[in-house]
């Protein structure tokens, strides 16, 4: 297990600041904010929600771009 952290995460239906638990198959959102007009929000977390099934697609692909940077970074050093 691993705990993440995503400090903002920019979708079509908001931006989201998540931290998880990402398992050896799967993320489990911990606590989920949504950047509202007055602040950082807490949301709910629902997994039938539509805005978690986006949410989740976002997060997976963020992580995986994080993962491959990293990969690219360590090629270049050695």
């Amino acid at each position: 297990m691993t705990k993440i952290t995503i400090s903002r995460l920019e979708t079509n239906i908001g931006t989201f600041r998540v931290s998880g638990k990402m398992m050896v198959t799967s993320l489990m959102f911990l606590s989920v904010d949504i950047l509202g007009s007055d602040g950082w929000e807490a949301l709910i977390i629902d997994p039938q929600t539509q805005w978690h099934k986006t949410l989740m697609a976002a997060c997976e692909v963020h992580l995986t771009e994080q993962q491959n940077n990293r990969t690219t970074e360590q090629q270049n050093i050695t």
